[in-house]
């Protein structure tokens, strides 16, 4: 199977999860110990069959792959040793949407912006380079705890995958290629993905030994991580050998990416924190995306309970009714306030015997809540 966005079986996701569900809660990956014994004690399953079982992803011409999941190279996941999940196995345990796979994708557009910024000099080589405090200005949202936790993530990442180094004094500095220029414009899980199943469209074939995503990473030693060659992700094949991917459409957004980036700017120069608003957004997106309506309309509720004091009002029922919006941008708000009631449906409503189906079609439209932003943004 090589189909990252594929459903997976109901032993496939028990196997995420029981990775998942010690590094959310501390922020370290279970030994392989802890899983093997779990899956065996619990569910009678065989961990190491379900690891191999799951889709991976290989560069053509390459040992290198990627999947939903990450192990050392070797032929058998020792107990001490850590798996770790990657950032598309966000599709599948939602709840590393939060504190792995949205972080990330913050970091990869800001990584794009640093490589295409970088000088060009006609008689040297300028290389790109990153650090963790050259993150934490670009990114002011992310944590120190994401932060010390990123030279792991982004090793097993395909766009950042390259050179690495510790310095003297304990810090990391890593190489960006120009294989992450491929990745600019991305701004959701999904379509991350879907670029790296572009880039990679060579399928690993299980069985056939051992299945590994990279290099084993052993902090704090330095890190080597191989450099890919452009040939590999097909630009510069012949075009009777790789023929160019049909490429797949953006996914959906309820809340631009453009309102997004303003609010993280604000970051700096306002007094409000807006890092729980932007989280809220992008949750709303990839659900959005996902068409999950009940989690749309929870979350379309939770960002507008949120802005009132950015508003000067305590709630969004006042805002609606004396905030200066304008004629039609106040219509927008008063729509919003009075489609409140949807959001009590899909959390309040208890379960019956009767069907109460909410729908996509019942997510108010989008650019009631795009014009509210704006004026949130302005007012920070």
């Amino acid at each position: 199977m090589t189909d990252l966005l594929a459903p997976l079986s109901p032993d496939q996701l028990l196997l995420l999860h029981t990775m998942a569900d010690p590094y959310i809660r501390t922020g370290n990956w279970p030994t392989w110990y802890f899983v093997r014994e779990t899956l065996n004690r619990e569910e009678g399953l065989d961990a190491d069959e379900l690891i191999q079982s799951l889709p991976q992803l290989k560069v053509p011409m390459s040992t290198a792959t990627y999947g939903l999941v990450w192990y050392p190279l070797t032929g058998y996941i020792q107990d001490e040793e850590k798996p770790a999940l990657t950032v598309a196995a966000a599709l599948h345990v939602p709840s590393l949407m939060a504190v792995m796979a949205h972080p990330f994708l913050n970091i990869l557009r800001k990584l794009v912006e640093i490589y295409r910024a970088a000088p060009l000099e006609p008689d040297k080589v300028v290389r790109a380079t990153y650090t963790a405090e050259l993150i934490k200005q670009a990114v002011p949202s992310i944590s120190d705890q994401f932060v010390a936790r990123l030279p792991e993530i982004l090793t097993h990442e395909p766009p950042t995958w390259g050179g690495s180094k510790w310095t003297e004094d304990g810090e990391w500095i890593r190489d960006l290629g120009r294989n992450v220029s491929r990745y600019a414009g991305i701004n959701d899980v999904k379509s991350y993905v879907a670029r790296v199943t572009e880039l990679m469209p060579e399928p690993v074939v299980i069985g056939g030994g051992p299945v590994h995503t990279g290099p084993s990473l052993r902090l704090p030693q330095p890190v080597i991580v191989r450099q890919l060659p452009a040939s590999v992700t097909g630009f510069n094949s012949e075009p009777e050998k790789s023929p160019a991917p049909e490429p797949h459409p953006p996914a959906p957004v309820y809340v631009d990416t453009s309102l997004i980036e303003e609010l993280e700017d604000k970051q700096d120069t306002t007094p409000w924190d807006v890092i729980k608003l932007i989280q809220l957004i992008r949750e709303l997106n990839s659900n959005f995306a996902a068409q999950n309506p009940y989690s749309c309309l929870a979350l379309l509720r939770a960002i507008l309970d949120h802005i009132p004091p950015v508003l000067g009002v305590p709630d969004f029922k006042q805002a609606a009714s004396n905030f200066k919006w304008g004629q039609t941008d106040g219509a927008f708000a008063r729509q919003l306030r009075d489609s409140r009631t949807l959001g009590d449906d899909a959390l309040h409503r208890p379960i019956g015997k009767k069907p109460d189906q909410l729908g996509m079609e019942d997510v108010p439209p989008r650019r009631w809540l795009n014009r509210v932003l704006c004026h949130v943004i302005d007012a920070l």
